[in-house]
């Protein structure tokens, strides 16, 4: 049985990882180790990033295994089905076209999201003497 705590986690935890920083924290230090031969050390920016990405599967997979809820096979089992999910998205990305033709041929439509629930029930607690203001949130 894959672990999905594991899976989860792990997914959570690689997207901690990549998190893009603004241009202005993302100063590498350099270092020499002798004759040529230089280190590159991420921004402690991009450090503390990392090693909570790392840490976070990592404790989730020894709570698992130490409350006997998961082997460590299941935690490996589990971050197979993640990356197997996370390569199928792609795939199902690219039928969207495919879906809207199909919907176009039946004429059905996709719905359009839209927030219109969420002003109805704002709507009857609106509290306001503006009436203006209370236009432009109930307004198309």
């Amino acid at each position: 049985m894959p672990s999905l705590h594991f899976g989860y986690s792990l997914m959570i935890g690689l997207t901690i990882m990549t998190i893009p920083l603004p241009p202005k924290h993302r100063r590498t230090l350099y270092g020499r180790l002798g004759r040529g031969t230089g280190i590159r050390v991420p921004s402690w920016r991009r450090m503390v990033y990392l090693v909570l990405g790392f840490f976070y599967p990592f404790i989730i997979l020894v709570a698992i295994v130490a409350t006997a809820n998961h082997f460590i096979l299941d935690a490996i089992a589990g971050a197979v089905v993640c990356v197997l999910g996370w390569y199928s998205n792609g795939v199902l990305l690219n039928l969207l076209p495919v879906e809207d033709y199909f919907l176009w041929l039946v004429r059905i439509h996709t719905p359009e999201p839209s927030a219109i629930s969420i002003v109805d029930k704002l709507s009857d607690e609106w509290v306001s003497e503006d009436s203006e203001s209370r236009q432009a949130v109930l307004s198309p």
